[in-house]
C-alpha cells in the first residue's frame, strides 16, 4: 500500500535542476569494454527538454541546449515537455561486445530508442512504450530493452525520446547489461516475482475461503484489498500489459489509476472494519474518512475517459491523507492497547521502511547492494502477511472470549435439555426467544450467584442418569455455614446475607472444571456437584481447600468457638459400582455426613465412598 504512494510521489517529483551546460556538442562518451555485469547510465547522460514536443532527431543532434544529468533516475514528474537523453558508447577493446540496453520503466507512455552508429552497421530505431502495442518492443520483456552489438573500435550514440500522453512522466533508470548478465538478471527476477505473486494469490484464495466459511466481513474485505493490490502490482510492474492485454495499451493505462483507487478504497473499508472504527472513532472523524474514501474512488473516473495524469494527481491528494490517517490511528489506538492497531502500524512500518530504502538507493543517497530492487516486494509481502496474522490474532481473541463463556453456556444448555426443551417445543417462536433470555435468571440464586435449587434438581437428575448409563464417578458435597442462626441473631440478616455471598464467591472461584457446579440448596446450605470426579484421595483435598479458604476470610463470629465464620462439609464419592443409587439417596447420605461433621466439632470435612 505504501509502495503505491511512494511510487506516485517519485513520479510526481519535479525534474532535478541541470548541473551545468555541456561544453561539447557530441554526447558524453563511455568506454564499455570493461563493463562488468551492468552499468547505470543516467548520471553519465545528457538531457534536452523539448517544451513543444516537435523536435526531430536530426534537430536534436545539433541542438545546443544539452545539459548533464547528475542522477541515475529520470524523474520529470508532471511535465508536458518531451525529454531527450543521450550518451555515446564505445568499444575500445579487441573483442566484440554483445550488450543489452534496458529502459527500466514499464509505464512510460512513449519511449523512442535510437542507436546511431559510426563505422558500423546501419542505425537502429525502436518506437515503444506504454501507449504502444506490446509487440512494438521487439524483445518480450516487461520494460523496453534493445540489444547493442559493438565491434572493436566501434561507437554507438544512444538517443532516447521520452514523451507522455497527457503530461505525467514515470521515473526511469537506464541500465546497460552484458547479454549473459541480462538473462541471469531476468531469470532471477522471474523467480522472485513468481514466488511473490504466488504468495499473494495463495493469501487471496485462503481468505476468500475463510470468508465463505465464516461470513466474517473482515476476511471478505481483506481478500478484496489483496485482490486490488494484486491487480495494481501486476499492472504497475508491466506484467498485465505483457500477458493479459498486450494489444490494448489504452486500456492498460486506464487500469492502473483504477486499480490504485480500488486498492486504497478497499484498504480503507478493511481498516475501518478491522479496528472497529465505528466504536473507536468519533462520528466526525469516521465521516471524514468515509468522504476521503469516496473521493478516492471517484478519482478513478477520469481514467475512463482516457486521462492518466489527472486521476493519479487526485489519488495522490486523497491517498496521502488516508495514509496519514492510517498511521495516526495506528499510533493512537496502539498506545491505547488495541492489538489490531498494533498489527496495522507494524505492517505499514515494514512496507514504508522497505520502500524508503529502495528509493533512497535508487536516488543514490544509499549504496546499491544486492537485493535492493526486491525491497518493495519484501515490504509489501510483509505488510500483507502481518495484516493476515492480525486477522488470525483477532479470530483467536474472539475464540478465547467464547471459551470463557463456555461454563455458563453449558449450564444453560443443561437446563434447556432437561427442563425447558419440552416447553420450548410447545411454545411459539416469540415465547421461545423470551425463554432463552430468561434461562440464566431461572437457574441462578439472586443473592449468592450460585445455581438455585430448581437447577440443582435438574442437573442432579441428569448427572445420575449419566452415571447409571456410563458408570462415571460422581461426587456430591453438602456445605453448611456453622452457627449461622446465631450469626443472624447477633449481627443482623443483612450481615448474614454478606456472609452467604462471601462463601459462595470463595467456592465458585475454585471450581475450574466445566462439570463442577455449585448450588444453594436452601438457607445457609449449599451443594457442590462434581461430575466425573477423581478418587476420594484427589477430591477431598479440594474440599479441604474450600473449607480453609472460608475460614481464611476471617469474618468475625462471636458466637462461634472459632471466633470466625466457618463451614462444615459432608462429602460422598459415588464410584463406578454396579449398584444403582438415586439422586435423593446421594443427597441424603451427604446430609448425614454433614450432620456427623457438625457433631464432631464443625469446621471440618467428613467423607466416604459408596
Amino acid at each position: 500500500m505504501t509502495g503505491v504512494v511512494f511510487a506516485m510521489c517519485l513520479i510526481c517529483a519535479p525534474a532535478p535542476a541541470p548541473a551545468h551546460a555541456a561544453a561539447l556538442q557530441e554526447p558524453p562518451s563511455i568506454s564499455v569494454e570493461a563493463l562488468g555485469d551492468s552499468l547505470l547510465l543516467g548520471s553519465r547522460m545528457q538531457l534536452l527538454e523539448d517544451p513543444g514536443g516537435r523536435m526531430e532527431l536530426s534537430a536534436v543532434q545539433h541542438a545546443s541546449g544539452w545539459r548533464s544529468h547528475g542522477s541515475n533516475v529520470f524523474a520529470f514528474g508532471f511535465s508536458q515537455s518531451v525529454w531527450w537523453a543521450r550518451v555515446l558508447l564505445r568499444n575500445d577493446g579487441a573483442a566484440v561486445l554483445s550488450l543489452m540496453l534496458e529502459i527500466d520503466s514499464p509505464l512510460q507512455d512513449e519511449v523512442d530508442i535510437h542507436l546511431l552508429r559510426t563505422g558500423g552497421p546501419e542505425d537502429t530505431h525502436v518506437f515503444t512504450g506504454d501507449r504502444r502495442p506490446f509487440a512494438a518492443r521487439g524483445i518480450a520483456t516487461v520494460v523496453p530493452a534493445v540489444p547493442v552489438r559493438l565491434s572493436p573500435g566501434e561507437s554507438v550514440a544512444v538517443y532516447l525520446r521520452l514523451a507522455t500522453h497527457d503530461g505525467l512522466h514515470e521515473p526511469i533508470t537506464t541500465q546497460l547489461w552484458t547479454m549473459e548478465a541480462f538473462h541471469t538478471h531476468l531469470q532471477g527476477e522471474h523467480l522472485v516475482i513468481g514466488m511473490y505473486y504466488g504468495a499473494l494469490v495463495t493469501l487471496l484464495l485462503y481468505n476468500l475461503f475463510l470468508f465463505a466459511s465464516t461470513r466474517q466481513p473482515n476476511f471478505g474485505l481483506y481478500a478484496l484489498y489483496v485482490a486490488a493490490f494484486l491487480l495494481w502490482s501486476f499492472t504497475f510492474r508491466g506484467y498485465a500489459f505483457q500477458y493479459l492485454w498486450p494489444e490494448a495499451p489504452v486500456f492498460n493505462s486506464q487500469v492502473l489509476p483504477i486499480s490504485v483507487a480500488a486498492c486504497f478504497t478497499s484498504f480503507v473499508y478493511f481498516m475501518l472494519s478491522y479496528i472497529d472504527a465505528r466504536r473507536q472513532l468519533s462520528r466526525g472523524i469516521y465521516r471524514a474518512v468515509m468522504v476521503l474514501a469516496v473521493f478516492n474512488a471517484l478519482s478513478a473516473v477520469p481514467a475512463l475517459f482516457n486521462h492518466y495524469a489527472l486521476p493519479i494527481a487526485l489519488c495522490i491528494v486523497a491517498d496521502t491523507a488516508l495514509m496519514g490517517f492510517a498511521f495516526f490511528m495506528g499510533v493512537r489506538l496502539g498506545l491505547a492497547g488495541s492489538r489490531p492497531a498494533l498489527y496495522l502500524l507494524l505492517a505499514f512500518s515494514m512496507l514504508a521502511l522497505s520502500v524508503t530504502l529502495y528509493y533512497l538507493s535508487l536516488a543514490g543517497l544509499l549504496p546499491s547492494v544486492g537485493g535492493v530492487k526486491d525491497l518493495p516486494l519484501i515490504g509489501s509481502m510483509l505488510e500483507i502477511l502481518l495484516l493476515a496474522f492480525g486477522l488470525a490474532d483477532q479470530m483467536n481473541t474472539l475464540k478465547a472470549a467464547k471459551l470463557r463463556a463456555e461454563r455458563r453456556a453449558l449450564a444453560a444448555q443443561t437446563a434447556l435439555t432437561t427442563g425447558l426443551e419440552r416447553e420450548v417445543a410447545q411454545r411459539t417462536a416469540a415465547l421461545a426467544a423470551a425463554n432463552q433470555r430468561l434461562a440464566d435468571m431461572a437457574i441462578t440464586d439472586e443473592l449468592t450467584g450460585a445455581f438455585n435449587r430448581r437447577h440443582f434438581n435438574a442437573v442432579l437428575a441428569a448427572t445420575m442418569a449419566r452415571h447409571a448409563r456410563l458408570r462415571t464417578p460422581v461426587a456430591f458435597c453438602m456445605v453448611d455455614v456453622d452457627h449461622f442462626k446465631q450469626y443472624n441473631d447477633r449481627y443482623g440478616h443483612p450481615a448474614g446475607d454478606l456472609v452467604l455471598q462471601a462463601v459462595s464467591r470463595v467456592v465458585r472461584e475454585r471450581l475450574a472444571r466445566a462439570g463442577d457446579h455449585f448450588f444453594r440448596i436452601g438457607g445457609e446450605e449449599f451443594g457442590i456437584l462434581m461430575d466425573g470426579a477423581d478418587t476420594l484421595s484427589a477430591t477431598r483435598p479440594f474440599v479441604e481447600q474450600v473449607r480453609a479458604a472460608i475460614e481464611a476470610l476471617a469474618l468475625p463470629h462471636a458466637a462461634s468457638p472459632h471466633g470466625v465464620v466457618t463451614a462444615s462439609f459432608g462429602l460422598v464419592l459415588l464410584e463406578t459400582g454396579d449398584h444403582p443409587i438415586r439422586g435423593e439417596e446421594l443427597v441424603a447420605r451427604a446430609d448425614r455426613l454433614l450432620y456427623d461433621a457438625k457433631h464432631a466439632g464443625r469446621n471440618r470435612v467428613v467423607a466416604e465412598v459408596l
